[in-house]
């Protein structure tokens, strides 16, 4: 079964616990995989395995071995994050009859190639047994639809008025546009959202904060692990709800800098997939620091963030944050 990304939610829940992630638009591939992994930890599944490029040979022994299920019959989420070159066979064998019999397995592609042709017997075999998902540049209608979807918070009487503002404002930038729907959502992610207009949200993001949750990333990035640790105590006080936008900046620093550094030209895959050339030296700085176990670790780390906020493991979310930024600091 194939689909666009912006029709996912036709299609997941009648989906198999296998998917394919892949397209030119990086915004979207995140969001589908999210939306993903919170479809399958309704489902149940709550373990989850990383496997990047040099680990793909170990793909076959991964699921062999927990094809049973464990003791305590949990399920397994297995991510496989395919960088570069084609679709190597260590993926697409995995594609037969067998991958229904495993209901305890859940299998997710994060591919980085643009488009996939589905001629070959593999890519059929793939269609058959899983979800295809196709995350391409949206046209002009498709990208007010996909701001509408990610503005449901936004009281509905203005709700359009700010699809087309942030349309025409950043048109066909959807790294831009994401960024302001997550400030956005820390201002009306309260018990006030119904009584709140433009004016006062704008008021509101000015007086309120002493720092953005933007300046985060650059704090990390730059290596000031003791300004980034002020900056979280201080939206701890000041914004309680900007959890997820933390988790979207400490995920979208730990991917980029991973997939980059396995790149020929991290420079070239960083300026392609929505960094801002401001930041790029920056990015390329941070990983000369961090070594692939560290980025693996780290992207455990911000699956394990988003389980506590939402409550599914029993750890302080605001400490658990705290201690993966020392990590990311200077070593």
């Amino acid at each position: 079964m194939k689909c666009e990304a912006i029709n996912l939610g036709k299609h997941i829940s009648k989906s198999p616990n296998v998917f394919f992630i892949f397209g030119s638009e990086i915004i979207l591939k995140n969001h589908v995989k999210s939306r993903i992994v919170e479809t399958l930890t309704s489902r149940g599944f709550s373990e989850k395995i990383i496997l990047s490029d040099e680990n793909f040979k170990e793909i076959k022994s991964t699921i062999a071995a927990n094809a049973g299920g464990s003791l305590f019959s949990s399920k397994l989420i297995i991510e496989l994050r395919h960088s570069s070159g084609k679709v190597p066979e260590a993926i697409s064998e995995i594609f037969n009859d067998e991958l229904n019999n495993y209901e305890n397995i859940s299998i997710i592609i994060y591919s980085h190639l643009d488009k996939v042709s589905l001629v070959s017997k593999w890519a059929k075999q793939m269609e058959s047994n899983s979800l295809v998902v196709e995350c391409k540049k949206l046209k002009s209608f498709e990208e007010q639809i996909w701001l509408k979807k990610n503005l449901s918070f936004i009281p509905e009487n203005y709700r359009n008025e700010v699809v087309k503002l942030l349309s025409e404002m950043n048109s066909g930038n959807l790294v831009a546009q994401q960024n302001e729907i997550e400030l956005l959502k820390l201002l009306y992610l309260d018990s006030d959202k119904d009584k709140k207009d433009l004016s006062d949200i704008t008021n509101h993001m000015i007086n309120s904060a002493e720092f953005s949750p933007f300046e985060l990333e650059d704090a990390i990035l730059q290596g000031k692990t003791r300004k980034a640790l002020k900056i979280i105590k201080s939206l701890r006080k000041t914004d309680s709800y900007s959890g997820p936008l933390l988790i979207w900046i400490m995920a979208k620093i730990t991917n980029h800098a991973s997939i980059a550094s396995k790149h020929k030209n991290p420079q070239t895959y960083l300026k392609n997939n929505g960094v801002w050339q401001s930041k790029i030296n920056d990015y390329l700085s941070f990983i000369k620091n961090q070594t692939k176990e560290d980025l693996n670790l780290m992207q455990k780390k911000i699956y394990e963030l988003e389980l506590s906020l939402k409550g599914l493991i029993r750890k302080d979310f605001w400490i658990e944050l705290e201690s993966l930024i020392c990590k990311l600091g200077p070593n």
